[in-house]
């Protein structure tokens, strides 16, 4: 025994404790022997107290000081900067064109602008004197359709969705309505040049995520849902509303002109923002449901193989598609609700040559 302690003492013991009521066993390098609870074991020493835990806590400190500083650093916070960037000039020089060129030439934007627009001549008509409150009345139109931002489609789009109705609010409010260019006194060159400066802000709001407000949000929303709907259409249709009044109200040729800004408002919008831009999408599932879901619902082309997981040796289904990038957003969810394990590969903005539908109007 006493050779076995002192072999003891020259080396490192593991001891690993059981039950209370259990002795307690040492693993040597050269074997192992009990001791008894009440044994005498000269000069070796087994302590049984617990580590203590501040280093732990302090551990535990640090990586979230390291986390915030990786946040920062990491390539998700310059993204969303950019974006917010990006949604703040294009609501400026939405809000701008609409200011300098659309309203000055008497003309009428199909969204909720030009309804906007409407509600303040009525209101011009029965209080006369009434100031320029395009923005606040703006503003109370979009309030309803934040929620729909919110539970339509995500947190983010809702967040950047305020600040582009905030910028422009505040815009169309401090920017005094005249003309910019006094010797443009031209329709057809207002229509072109605000049509395409409104619809590249706008399209600007929509690329980073967010939505200028109005139709925009019911564009995204119902593009979502349904495939043969675009933002762009969507703008149109709601523009009938506007159109109809701007037809027994002002000279024919207002409407004219005002069909003619929409359309290009429109079509540069469509081209500016995400719905054009392609993304190549790989899925690796299990359920060969999908695939009828890309072709019906998306209404999208794919191409499929079977293959192998390499640790579990599991049968798969490889998925190949081509999507826009509001298409994206409906294929994530729809594969998702069918398998939830289901992984995904993206590569973005691609070129296709062949037959692609653009889904546009």
């Amino acid at each position: 025994m006493g050779d076995t302690v002192g072999l003891a003492e020259k080396q490192a013991p593991r001891v690993r404790l059981g039950l209370m009521n259990q002795t307690p066993q040492i693993s040597l390098a050269d074997g192992s022997f009990l001791v008894s609870p009440t044994q005498d074991l000269g000069n070796l020493q087994v302590s049984t107290r617990k580590p203590k835990a501040k280093k732990h806590a302090a551990s535990k400190a640090k990586p979230a000081k390291r986390g915030w500083k990786k946040f920062l650093k990491g390539p998700d916070f310059w993204s969303d900067l950019r974006d917010f960037g990006l949604i703040i000039f294009g609501s400026l020089l939405y809000a701008a064109t609409i200011n300098l060129l659309v309203i000055p030439a008497g003309l009428y934007i199909g969204n909720l602008t030009g309804i906007a627009k409407i509600i303040l001549e009525l209101l011009q008509r029965v209080i006369p004197g009434i100031g320029s409150l395009t923005g606040v009345i703006l503003l109370g139109l979009n309030l309803p359709l934040l929620l729909i931002s919110y539970k339509a489609v995500n947190r983010k789009f809702m967040l950047k969705t305020i600040v582009s109705i905030a910028v422009i609010t505040l815009a169309l409010s401090f920017i005094p309505i005249r003309q910019m260019i006094p010797e443009l006194d031209d329709l057809l060159t207002v229509c072109l040049v605000g049509g395409a400066l409104a619809g590249f802000g706008a399209g600007l709001c929509l690329r980073a995520g967010g939505s200028s407000g109005g139709a925009d949000i019911l564009g995204v929303y119902i593009s979502m849902k349904h495939n043969n709907f675009s933002v762009g259409r969507v703008g149109l249709i709601i523009s009938l509303i506007v159109y109809g009044y701007a037809l027994f109200t002002n000279p024919p040729l207002i409407m004219v002109y005002s069909v003619i800004f929409t359309l290009i408002y429109a079509f540069m919008m469509d081209r500016t923002h995400y719905q054009n831009v392609k993304i190549n999408v790989m899925v690796i599932t299990r359920n060969r449901e999908i695939l009828p879901f890309i072709t019906q619902e998306i209404q999208r082309g794919a191409t499929y193989w079977d293959g192998k997981g390499a640790y579990t040796d599991t049968d798969f289904v490889v998925i190949n598609t081509v999507v826009s990038k509001y298409e994206l957003i409906r294929l994530r969810r729809g594969v998702l609700d069918l398998d939830s394990k289901a992984f995904f590969i993206e590569n973005n903005a691609v070129n296709v040559t062949g037959y692609f539908p653009s889904h546009f109007f």
